[in-house]
């Protein structure tokens, strides 16, 4: 029903002409029999006008003439009205299914970090790998299912035509056949459902396959354990639940390819002996139930797609539930001059879990100037990268502000304020193209900065996009700072940049990138092990438990206010 919901909602008007078109392709349809029956009919000796013959080149012998140009004309409508039915509503399905996928990709565009994280991202490409292409098909169905059931309905109508009371064992039959139908279906989209969630735990276990590659190589029990335990047992469980779903219902589908025949049986096996039906009248009766058998295939055989597809559709609503948009503004305005970052008696908690509280960062108070580069220090566990999404706005205070300047952070304003600033991540995602436009200025830029780091001969940037990505660690970083470099953003986050860069790269990123900043009045903002370098810091922040323990600015100490 949600996706009928989408074809009528996408384009009602092509929908109801769709519509108008069935129904006369239905109608046509359904005249053909009485047609072919009248050209079978023996002739009239007491009309001989009736009997009349064409005679056509090649001696070939058309009898009835206007009756069969009537029938000729009928099999033109139909074509036309079928075909012009189903591309209409082809044409709304396949923008169905675009605004479908576009509306999945804005709402995890829309949601906040934090909800991404949560759902995980084996969820998130599941979904985009099985569960979008599954409703997708699902909706290029819907169009052969209507355009047949209207035909179904226009021929069932010439059996009510023909003879009431075969017309309501027809439909008692059907209706009965179809409730037995969709008997086993029950249970073989439970057995899909099933199969879907499966999925997700596969992912989840390939996606440590690859991630835990290093891992896993250094001990072969281990590596033998996973593939056994994990992805071994989890194919067969797929195999399982899949191999029985498509069994029950392929089985399920030839039963409904047989329900028309079973309905011909009863008539005349069954009716004949209850019932005073003419001669002609029965060969009528056959034929109309002959042509229905391929409507009733056509819409039978659609309903395994459809329920794989309502399968995915609910569990992608599911998903969508969980992913709240952050509620913020679309639209950059431009931000007030600044110089200082402030964060007042700012405060995260992360969601709990069942009955265990959620890490908490805070109360922080401090300052991020302009013109200077602050480092954020700190063991594991201390807070630093959660400081961090704090400062990029990635994450939103649960109690605080943060000020840039004299303007408070509210949530419409994000993505404004997210406009000021550049990070790379440990976890960086490198893009395989510039996702701006590339003027004369910043190509000669680009090319400048990719001689400075070293990347000129393994990097060739052709209308914006990278030659290639496969480089290693450190050099993908190094393209990573090339971008952050021409966003020419008045914020810097570098989180454990030199980490893995050699030690010719990490004292120019030390002593040349990141002066080069400052002096461009640019804010630095660091995450480092690199004792060595602090001395470089105009302010050195130290993380642990979640508090700010110490300030350090102009080799002075000072406690923060974090009780």
């Amino acid at each position: 029903m949600g996706l009928i919901r989408q074809f009528a909602a996408a384009a009602p008007y092509k929908v109801f002409f769709s519509v108008l078109l069935g129904i006369l392709a239905g109608i046509f349809y359904s005249a053909l029999i009485p047609l072919v029956i009248s050209s079978i009919e023996p002739a009239d000796p007491a009309f001989p006008e009736l009997n009349r013959t064409l005679l056509l080149p090649g001696d070939i012998e058309v009898s009835d003439p206007k009756m069969a140009m009537l029938y000729l004309f009928a099999c033109i409508v139909v074509l036309l009205t079928r075909s012009l039915s189903e591309i209409m509503l082809l044409q709304v399905g396949a923008r169905v299914a675009r605004n479908f996928r576009m509306s999945f990709y804005q709402r995890i565009s829309a949601t906040s970090v934090v909800a991404l994280e949560k759902a995980g991202s084996a969820r998130l490409i599941g979904a985009v790998n099985l569960d979008v292409p599954r409703i997708v098909l699902g909706a290029r169905l819907i169009p052969a299912i209507f355009v047949n059931s209207v035909t179904l309905i226009g021929m069932l109508g010439f059996l009510l035509y023909l003879n009431a009371s075969v017309f309501k064992l027809v439909v008692l039959s059907v209706v009965a056949g179809i409730l037995v139908y969709q008997l086993p279906m029950i249970f073989g989209r439970r057995l899909f459902e099933k199969n879907r969630e499966l999925n997700d735990q596969l992912q989840e276990s390939i996606k440590g396959l690859i991630y835990g590659a290093k891992e896993l190589k250094l001990d072969q029990h281990k590596s033998t354990f996973y593939h056994n335990l994990l992805l071994k047992a989890q194919e067969e469980k797929l195999l399982r639940t899949e191999s029985v779903g498509h069994a029950v219902t392929r089985a399920t589908v030839s039963l409904g390819d047989l329900l028309s025949f079973f309905v011909i049986g009863v008539v005349s096996f069954i009716a004949l002996n209850h019932y005073t039906i003419a001669s002609h009248e029965l060969v009528s009766i056959v034929m109309a139930l002959l042509y229905i058998t391929t409507p009733i295939a056509i819409v039978l055989n659609s309903i395994p797609g459809l329920t794989v597809a309502g399968v995915s559709y609910r569990k992608l609503h599911r998903l969508l539930g969980e992913l709240p948009t952050e509620g913020c503004d679309t639209t950059i305005v431009p931000v007030a001059e600044w110089q200082t970052l402030q964060f007042v008696s700012v405060c995260y908690r992360y969601p709990s879990y069942g009955e265990e509280a959620g890490f908490a960062v805070g109360p922080i108070d401090l300052e991020i100037h302009r013109g200077e580069i602050t480092f954020i220090v700190g063991g594991n566990g201390s807070g630093k990268s959660t400081l961090s999404k704090l400062i990029t706005l990635h994450y939103q205070a649960t109690t605080g502000d943060i000020v840039f300047g004299n303007q408070k952070v509210a949530a419409q304003q994000l993505n404004s304020f997210r406009h000021e600033i550049s990070a790379i991540f440990s976890n960086y995602y490198l893009f395989d193209r510039l996702l701006s436009d590339l003027t004369r200025e910043k190509e000669q830029k680009l090319q400048q900065y990719l001689v400075d780091l070293k990347l000129a001969h393994l990097v060739k940037v052709t209308d914006g996009k990278f030659s290639t990505t496969a480089l290693s660690d450190g050099q993908r970083k190094r393209l990573a700072l090339v971008v952050a470099y021409l966003d020419d953003k008045n914020l810097y986050l570098f989180d454990e940049w030199a980490a893995d860069q050699d030690p010719e790269f990490k004292e120019i990123f030390y002593r040349q990138i990141l002066p080069d900043l400052k002096a461009s009045g640019k804010a630095v903002v660091v995450i480092s092990h690199d004792d060595k370098y602090f001395p470089l810091a105009d302010q050195l922040l130290k993380m642990d438990g979640g508090r700010l323990i110490s300030i350090r600015r102009d080799k002075s100490v000072a406690l923060a206010s974090c009780q």
